[in-house]
């Protein structure tokens, strides 16, 4: 399970018990997140080069928003040998390509992203709580859950580790000291807003969970993702946003557990 942009792998815990009960599960924390902050990567391929080898054989990746950008590389690298060693992706919330172009329109606006690197230079705590805000607009209920996980991204926890990790993190309220959060932060929208997977060639089976009140990725991408990878299975969750897994756990299990089941 791979986590987004600005979070840590406490994002998953409403879905964690289900999961746990019926796999055997990874929470990877991205290196300058959570377990991992003081490991610098500012390339995803320095990101796929520490996470590939925490990936066991024949394993299922689901990566949410960031992190489905993230799973698409995995799936891409060549270092991955046989490539069978990933049964299947699942990408939650996410896209081939995040940031909008004239040959893809279905996407976030680059100059969203392009504000949202101006802002970390001022003020961190208020663009995090910002992104936050936009995850959830329009879904109803979730003001709570919106406090709640604010309050845990901005809770001042550093942890100091040596090496990369793909452990579970017991405590889920943990934020890298200010300096290298910028970086890491800074790094992932440079991702965000390069990183481009439309021709990617592999034909590892892909499961795009979407959501229709997703205001960073538009549900309309579907017809675009139709095109491009026409055997992809392709889900449309009702009334959720960025965060289905947390707003609508039950549904995006559903969703989850019969792709897998299905190609396991």
């Amino acid at each position: 399970m791979i986590h987004g942009w600005g979070m840590n792998s406490g994002v998953w815990k409403t879905v964690r018990p289900a999961l746990e009960e019926k796999y055997t599960m990874h929470w990877i924390d991205l290196p300058g997140y959570g377990e991992n902050s003081d490991i610098v990567a500012d390339s995803m391929e320095n990101i796929v080069d520490l996470i590939v080898p925490n990936i066991p054989d024949n394993a299922h990746v689901v990566g949410w928003s960031l992190g489905g950008l993230i799973a698409q590389a995995i799936a891409d690298n060549t270092h991955i040998s046989p490539p069978s060693k990933l049964k299947s992706l699942t990408l939650v919330a996410s896209s081939p390509k995040f940031s909008q172009s004239y040959d893809w329109v279905h996407a976030i606006s680059l100059e969203i992203l392009n504000n949202f690197s101006k802002n970390l230079k001022n003020d961190v705590d208020s663009t995090l709580k910002s992104f936050v805000a936009l995850q959830f607009m329009g879904i109803k209920g979730s003001k709570a859950l919106q406090k709640t996980l604010i309050d845990e991204l901005l809770m001042n926890i550093s942890y100091k580790t040596g090496k990369m990790r793909g452990g579970v993190l017991q405590n889920t309220n943990i934020r890298t000291p200010i300096d290298a959060l910028n970086q890491t932060l800074n790094s992932g929208l440079e991702i965000l807003k390069h990183a481009d997977y439309r021709k990617s060639s592999h034909n590892i089976p892909q499961h795009w969970i979407l959501a229709d009140r997703d205001r960073l990725i538009p549900p309309t991408v579907r017809n675009d993702l139709k095109l491009l990878r026409a055997d992809d299975q392709i889900t449309l969750l009702e009334n959720t946003g960025h965060a289905p897994f947390m707003t609508h756990p039950k549904e995006f299990l559903a969703s989850l557990t019969t792709f897998v089941d299905n190609h396991s």
